[in-house]
């Protein structure tokens, strides 16, 4: 059910974000190549675009830091627009908070993002209609039908996590009670929430980049608001690249460490001098060999 009297704005697009595009391979990736890895994934965004003959949306944090972006990693978001020109489509972009120097848009022009927006085919949101609005995740974001921010929302409260500051998609809707369609960035894992014929759209990140997504299914969304159409992709990535081995390996060296603490509270021969202390802890108890070595670094530090 659609809002009373309210005038659809037309938008067609691919609505992707959180690119985080970088150079250094992540610390959870196995990838030979890295820089291939990345351009796979945006090669299926371009082949989402053409199959469905639209323009590109990027809802925010296209690159993973404002300062140590590559001109080879700025150069694979210029050959996609330059790709998508000879179809006839463009490529629009929002900042998001790892695109920009202190969190702020008044520092754009000393990102790499500010380079985009003098690129070639590369195009602010904000231009795309007069009717449509879109503001960084530190900005105001004026009362369009159509809104792209870039801001931590979950689609419910169930899912919100604690200490964190964040809102539901309920809320967002409310809080911006004009629009109908608003596209979000910021949240990694995608969702599509509607109600009365208002949507929220996040759709997650391109490419894994933390372990604990290891099981996730990255992609983006096709929409079309005009026939209210909200479509899922899928963005392929090679689960065997994820590798959160040395999660499992922190946790092991947590434990050891725990377990020592507890060795330590048991020593008879206590002095004020912590470091006496654990070595006298060391030389009571019968310690692993790997525990010792954790002591030891951590004594070194």
């Amino acid at each position: 059910m659609k809002m009373e009297n309210a005038r659809m704005i037309k938008l067609k697009g691919i609505i992707t974000s959180d690119w985080h595009l970088r150079s250094q391979l992540p610390r959870c990736r196995k990838d030979e190549n890295w820089i291939e890895t990345q351009k796979n994934a945006i090669e299926q965004i371009y082949k989402y675009a053409k199959k469905y003959n639209c323009n590109v949306f990027i809802v925010g944090d296209i690159f993973h830091s404002h300062s140590e972006t590559t001109v080879e990693v700025i150069q694979i978001v210029q050959n996609l627009a330059k790709k998508l020109k000879k179809l006839g489509l463009k490529l629009y972009l929002l900042a998001g908070n790892h695109d920009l120097l202190y969190h702020s848009s008044e520092n754009i022009e000393k990102s790499a993002v500010g380079i985009l927006l003098k690129s070639d085919n590369i195009f602010p949101i904000s231009s795309y209609s007069e009717d449509v609005s879109a503001g960084n995740f530190d900005e105001e974001t004026e009362n369009k039908e159509i809104i792209f921010k870039h801001v931590l929302v979950f689609p419910d409260v169930k899912s919100l996590p604690p200490n964190v500051d964040a809102i539901t998609a309920k809320e967002l809707l409310s809080e911006y009670s004009n629009a109908e369609w608003i596209f979000t960035g910021d949240m990694h894992k995608n969702f599509h929430y509607e109600k009365n014929g208002r949507h929220v759209v996040n759709p997650g990140c391109l490419i894994r980049e933390v372990s604990d997504m290891k099981d996730y299914k990255n992609g983006c969304y096709f929409v079309d608001t005009e026939s209210e159409i909200v479509e899922r992709l899928e963005i392929k990535d090679d689960e065997e690249f994820v590798d959160d081995s040395y999660i499992l390996k922190e946790k092991e060296k947590t434990d050891r460490i725990e377990k020592f603490a507890n060795k330590l509270k048991e020593t008879k021969d206590i002095s004020l001098d912590f470091i006496s202390n654990v070595e006298s802890a060391v030389k009571q108890n019968k310690l692993s060999a790997e525990l010792v070595d954790t002591i030891e670094e951590l004594l070194e530090v």
